[in-house]
């Protein structure tokens, strides 16, 4: 009998030969890519612009095509959610997606069918390697989740609709074989009450004896589900049948929550585990201590960049085969995969194959290692100064636009255990409760942001009377070794 596992490891049979050949030449792998993307799309207006037909390899390109923020890309996306065609891609977008980061607070990015090819020529390796590695994930029911949950369907101005389902990244032929494997079921997600799609999450769940996998983005996501089981204990059960019923109730009796009576199963948690994630992805192996927990690899709106790959648990390789993945060091000088130093950090530059070209990501890595020719890679935060505790990716430009309303000296101070913002005010002289409220529904014009605080992945903003703090800041931070008086007052505080 071929079980959905079958399926997909069928399919990931040959764009993991790909990828596993890319990763012995990731240089040449690269610029063959380039070569393939610049050629597909050298009619296109960017194409026009930046004299595609004449790009004769990567030095030309770089020349050609400088490295640009979302934001320089804005004018063209608008015009393709509008209905125009032919601006930085061959391709018309299926679908919109939102995310956050950029200094107006959201962005649309596009979703091709290639932009789509791209991420399931990353997905199915790691899946196929994963069920490798770690059989036991094949033995069970999966709780994965990649759009975020409760969003309402909308579309753009010409009717495009923004999100997709989690099934569309690995393709329509894979479609029903991933839905079978899910625990929860995929309407689930669409309940735009957050309490209610909790609650129906949570219990189809605790139905679920034999999840074996969850696949999240933040380890905070999942780990408010499983802290939300007790609290929640008396309207789920009105939900279960009588056996998960009396599991959840056995699973209750003991101090605490006990996750292996609940799901004794469960043998791997995927989630963010690197830089500001992994002290919650140590308390989430702690709630969940049946389960391995295995570091995320980074995989943006925008296009995958690394994945789990290899038996190699130190790092992630780069997604050779999703994109065009460029490397820019402290210096400034751009590097491809095969010229990584250990023990450096870049900031990630993409070209991807939905048509976004040099694109600043905004995300650095490290290289820890390598394994043959290609790097090993984890995800040590974002460039610039961006508040991301869980996701929300706040950056600091956006947040300073906020601020400005308060007309007092303030900042975002993150706060851990768990993990929170506090609006600190430099003055005596405004009610923090108001500000607080004002400042934290203005927030929500960014997608993640909103997204955070509706699943309660944050709590509501808090405000904070602390008159004199930038000035005291300093001073310790003078003492420390800096420089006192060449610091700037900063919208976002990450170590106040």
């Amino acid at each position: 009998m071929t079980t959905p596992w079958d399926r997909l490891r069928a399919a990931a049979v040959e764009p993991t030969e790909v990828l596993a050949a890319a990763l012995g030449d990731p240089g040449g792998a690269q610029r063959r890519l380039l070569a393939t993307l610049v050629a597909r799309h050298a009619t296109t207006e960017f194409g026009r612009a930046h004299r595609f037909a004449e790009i004769d390899g990567l030095e030309a390109f770089r020349t050609a095509v400088p490295v640009r923020p979302p934001e320089a890309f804005r004018d063209r996306i608008d015009r393709m959610a509008a209905g125009e065609t032919g601006l930085l891609t061959v391709d018309r977008p299926i679908a919109f997606e939102e995310t956050g980061g950029t200094s107006t607070g959201a962005k649309l990015v596009p979703l091709t069918p290639a932009a789509l090819a791209a991420f399931r020529a990353a997905v199915l390796p790691w899946l196929a390697d994963l069920a490798r590695r770690r059989p036991g994930v094949t033995r069970g029911r999966a709780y994965a989740t990649i759009s975020p949950a409760t969003r309402a369907a909308r579309t753009t101005p010409d009717g495009t609709p923004v999100g997709l389902s989690d099934a569309a990244y690995l393709g329509a032929d894979l479609a029903e074989a991933f839905v079978a494997l899910l625990a929860v079921p995929p309407e689930v997600a669409r309940i735009g009450d957050v309490d209610a799609w909790r609650r129906a999450t949570l219990a189809s769940l605790i139905e679920a004896e034999d999840l074996a996998f969850v696949s999240v983005w933040s380890p905070t996501f999942f780990l408010d589900l499983v802290e939300a089981l007790p609290r929640e204990a008396e309207p789920l059960a009105s939900m279960l049948t009588p056996a998960a019923r009396r599991r959840f109730a056995r699973a209750l009796s003991t101090s605490g929550l006990d996750t292996t009576a609940l799901w004794p199963r469960l043998d791997t948690i995927s989630c963010w585990a690197d830089a500001a994630s992994a002290p919650y992805a140590r308390r989430l192996a702690e709630r969940c201590p049946q389960a391995r927990i295995e570091p995320k690899g980074l995989l943006a709106t925008e296009s995958a960049i690394t994945l789990p790959f290899g038996d190699d648990d130190e790092g992630r390789v780069p997604a050779l085969t999703s994109a065009v993945i460029e490397f820019v060091d402290a210096d400034g000088s751009v590097h491809l995969a095969d010229e990584l130093e250990r023990g450096a950090t870049y900031e990630v530059v993409l070209t991807t194959p939905g048509g976004l070209w040099r694109w600043a990501i905004g995300d650095r890595v490290a290289c820890v290692g390598h394994r043959g020719a290609a790097p090993r890679l984890v995800f040590s935060g974002r460039a610039g100064l961006v508040g991301d505790l869980v996701g929300e990716k706040l950056e600091e430009a956006f947040v300073a636009s906020v601020l400005v309303v308060l007309d007092r000296p303030a900042a975002l101070v993150a706060r851990a255990d768990p993990p929170r913002w506090e609006l600190w005010i430099d003055a005596a002289d405004l009610d923090p409760d108001v500000a607080a409220r004002e400042i934290d529904a203005a927030l929500r014009v960014d997608p993640q942001w909103a997204h955070a605080r509706d699943l309660g992945q944050l709590p509501a903003l808090v405000g904070r009377a602390k008159p004199g703090f930038f000035a005291a800041r300093a001073q310790a931070r003078a003492t420390a070794g800096r420089r006192l008086g060449v610091e700037k007052p900063a919208a976002i505080v990450l170590d106040p």
